[in-house]
């Protein structure tokens, strides 16, 4: 069923969800409430929210040492893979906006 895509068979197995489409449901969560309490109390309210962000706990495991000889080991020595996946994160992360 998987094939060679060990990642997308790994998501599936694990149920995971990507962050990109888990900042889309955090944007349209905002909208929602938007729309039930107004957006100037939306706003204050997600402001004022503890929202917990985890990024990478399995990237390493997944897509670096998992699979032996993985197309992130072959491409990346480690240090570099630390700096791939770190520029990653930043641009996830300057997505993240409160409306």
């Amino acid at each position: 069923m998987c094939n060679n895509n060990v990642r997308a068979c790994i998501a599936l197995q694990a149920n995971i969800i990507h962050i990109v489409k888990q900042l889309r449901y955090f944007e349209q969560y905002q909208k929602r409430l938007s729309a039930l309490i107004g957006a100037e109390e939306a706003t204050r309210l997600v402001r004022g929210a503890l929202v917990l962000i985890t990024l990478g706990g399995n990237d390493f495991v997944n897509n670096y040492y998992l699979v032996p000889m993985s197309v992130r080991s072959r491409q990346y020595a480690l240090p570099d893979y630390v700096r791939f996946i770190i520029s990653e994160y930043r641009k996830i992360l300057s997505v993240i906006k409160v409306y």
